[in-house]
């Protein structure tokens, strides 16, 4: 249980690095992003590495992120290393709510949805779990530089009880590998 949003936070940790802006009118090209977006383009195309232990054993967590949709979006998918876990968030600027918002796909079955507020360097969120049979939400912070992405996530469970995760340091790697059948 405790592993399974690690990229999710990832993902949505690199919302606060800083990065140049692409006027609307030009047309978006790798590392281009809506405004809003923006602060994504110094992973677009990069990856991530992490590893932990917890009381279910040792993790490695792959993460991979790319703008898409003419940089309108940032879609991150990940992928437990070795298992048959992960998933995939879609992060996007909601206009009429005027903040972030991702939806999270998973392997296990289940999926997350929620918003995201940046300050200072920091993001913190909170998300809504739809279908796992334990976890009801999970609340996350995550601190970074452009070259590590330091993430602490709170999993609440549906009786309200709340079990804080081992914090997790995120590294680039050069070669993600292929995640998933479906990816490239």
């Amino acid at each position: 249980m405790t592993n399974l949003f690690a990229a999710l936070a990832g993902a949505l940790a690199l919302a606060g690095a800083a990065a140049a802006q692409t006027p609307a009118a030009q047309t978006p090209a790798r590392s281009s992003a809506y405004e809003p977006m923006a602060v994504f383009a110094p992973f677009d195309g990069r990856a991530f590495r992490a590893e932990w232990t917890d009381e279910n054993g040792s993790f490695v967590d792959i993460a991979t992120y790319d703008l898409i949709l003419n940089g309108r979006a940032l879609q991150s998918t990940h992928r437990l290393q070795g298992l048959d876990y992960g998933g995939r968030t879609i992060f996007f600027w909601d206009e009429a709510a005027g903040k972030y918002v991702y939806h999270y796909f998973t392997t296990g079955g289940f999926h997350t949805h929620g918003q995201a507020d940046i300050a200072g360097g920091v993001m913190v969120t909170e998300e809504k779990v739809e279908g796992h049979e334990t976890i009801a939400a999970v609340k996350s912070r995550a601190i970074f530089t452009p070259e590590e992405i330091a993430v602490e996530v709170v999993y609440v469970g549906k009786d309200g009880g709340e079990t804080p995760a081992p914090r997790r340091v995120y590294r680039p790697v050069a070669d993600p590998g292929r995640l998933f059948p479906d990816t490239e």
